[in-house]
């Protein structure tokens, strides 16, 4: 088995229920248990998704908060109390249309009415809000300060691998007029997407002014490759590469195969497609190396 190293919002976690921890050792809050559990669930992939993450749970523990206090109030632990509590915990949920906020709503009640043993009421439920919301902060700052990942230069390196992929499946195509596997190249578009959404996200909190519509030109063009690629899968009749083709190919190959069958007004469907696809290439390789010069430049 091949072990693999542990991601930066694994190590990121840790980092997050460590310092929940020594707050509780400076007895800060009550129960290092429900920060700790809060951190946890806020640590998301970006910032933004930790702050809305964040902010439903921190929702959800006021509402279960103050109903189980109210509750607890009439008796704690009585099986029916118990039961209305959830019905109407959810049912505020609704009602203030924050959904995502249910469950935590309803564990903090449990957490209440069930736990409160011989605790003050009051106290007892605003210490479990505020155990929250130090979780909350914790894991949204140490996911703000700490290992910021660089999903601009993650957008890039995708694009040249999928710039790599597209070229080796074209060469398949041309020389051995053969129908690669592009399913590879779909997955890698699905991969570059879900890093450009992270990336918009991300570019809320931060200071940096990006030109975003060259990215999404670019995603708009590994698309169109995609597209063009399984046209060309489609087609099951023998066809030719033209020589205009066969000459832009150049751009992109040091050597292609000697045996390649060229013909001319041949093969229309085939060679526009093709040549549609070098276009595309060479246009994500010229803004690859634009990006690249930038770089050097600061």
């Amino acid at each position: 088995m091949k072990l693999q190293k542990p991601g930066m919002r694994n190590i990121k976690t840790g980092i997050g229920v460590m310092i929940c921890v020594l707050i509780g050792k400076m007895n800060v809050i009550d129960s290092t248990f429900y920060a700790a559990i809060a951190c946890i669930v806020s640590m998301q992939t970006t910032v933004k998704s930790s702050l809305t993450v964040g902010l439903n749970r921190l929702k959800g523990t006021f509402i279960g908060g103050l109903i189980g206090f109210l509750f607890v109030l009439i008796h704690p632990g009585d099986p029916i109390i118990s039961c209305l509590g959830i019905i109407t915990t959810i049912y505020i949920c609704n009602i203030l249309k924050i959904n995502k906020s249910i469950t935590i709503a309803c564990v903090v009640y449990c957490a209440i009415n069930l736990n409160i043993g011989d605790a003050n009421p009051i106290v007892y439920s605003l210490f479990r809000i505020l155990d929250t919301s130090i979780g909350v902060i914790v894991g949204v700052a140490v996911n703000y300060f700490i290992f910021r990942p660089d999903y601009l230069e993650s957008i890039y390196k995708e694009i040249r691998i999928i710039e790599e992929t597209s070229i080796k499946l074209l060469k398949s195509e041309i020389e051995k007029g053969e129908h690669a596997d592009i399913s590879s190249l779909k997955n890698e578009i699905t991969r570059l997407e879900g890093l450009y959404k992270n990336f918009l996200e991300e570019l809320e909190y931060s200071n940096e002014e990006v030109e975003n519509n060259e990215i999404n030109n670019t995603i708009k063009r590994c698309k169109q490759i995609y597209l063009h690629l399984q046209v060309l899968e489609q087609m099951k009749d023998k066809c030719y590469l033209n020589k205009e083709n066969y000459i832009k190919s150049k751009s992109i190959y040091d050597t292609l195969s000697k045996d390649i069958e060229i013909k001319n007004n041949t093969s229309a469907v085939y060679n526009y497609h093709i040549s549609s696809i070098i276009d595309n290439i060479n246009e994500i390789h010229e803004i690859d190396e634009n990006h690249n010069n930038n770089e050097s430049d600061l």
